[in-house]
């Protein structure tokens, strides 16, 4: 899970004039472009880090079929949109035949490269938000088994289906809990069913949940969207 609102793109290319030019690009929109140290590095580098955009350079980099297939078999970025450079017929046709969503050629334009970034930018933010943990203070209450005090906890972030928590005793990871969520300015709580995945028996413990009812996930996903995005917005806003 990401711990802040960034969309990361990660560039396959030894060409440093498309680096500069594409890195300077999408820094307009607030994206962080990393580049990628060699082709043979790629796999480690999608087992390790969360892209929501790989660009490969198909009219110089030799090895795009196991790079693209290591995108595509990568847990994290199965779905990371795919820029390709690739300018004569042969080389689009074996981006197209490999997978890619956006195709651009040389003499590289950067009102092109600025219109493509533009046009696949909600489609990455999209990608981010599905790993997207905020980190936020929210008040929770545990319930466990019958008879066992209920747990005034607060959490230290939290996604979609799981979050981090302050508690004032461990729990046993494997243990069921049932969960009140108290998101802020809500009327009332959000409740869900949860699983302990571990605790560091000094006062955190991290939670798998799922909301009880489908107005309660779409309450905290409304609440988790607002926050993404004005992140997202925050962040372009200081570049």
């Amino acid at each position: 899970m990401q711990n802040a609102a960034d969309i990361h793109v990660l560039l396959v290319t030894p060409d440093s004039s498309l680096v500069t030019n594409f890195t300077n690009l999408c820094r307009e929109l607030g994206i962080e472009a990393q580049i990628s140290g060699s082709t043979h590095t790629v796999p480690e580098e999608l087992a390790h880090a969360k892209y929501e955009a790989v660009l490969v350079d198909f009219d110089i980099v030799p090895e795009t079929l196991s790079i693209m297939g290591g995108v595509r078999e990568s847990r994290g970025n199965r779905n990371a949109l795919v820029f390709a450079v690739a300018t004569d017929t042969t080389h689009r046709h074996q981006a197209l035949r490999q997978g890619a969503n956006f195709i651009f050629e040389r003499p590289i334009e950067t009102i092109e490269i600025r219109r493509l970034l533009h046009a696949a930018y909600d489609l990455m933010a999209r990608e981010s938000r599905r790993y997207f943990r905020c980190t936020a203070e929210i008040p929770v209450v545990l319930s466990q088994s019958e008879g066992a005090t209920d747990l005034s906890c607060t959490t230290i972030n939290i996604s979609t289906s799981g979050m981090a928590l302050k508690t004032p005793s461990p729990l046993h990871p494997g243990g069921t809990v049932q969960i009140a969520l108290f998101l802020p300015g809500a009327g009332q709580a959000v409740r869900a069913g949860g699983t302990v995945v571990w605790d560091d028996k000094h006062g955190k413990t991290g939670i798998n949940f799922r909301c009880n009812t489908p107005g309660g996930q779409n309450e905290l996903d409304a609440w988790l969207n607002a926050r993404f995005y004005e992140l997202l917005t925050a962040r372009r806003a200081l570049l």
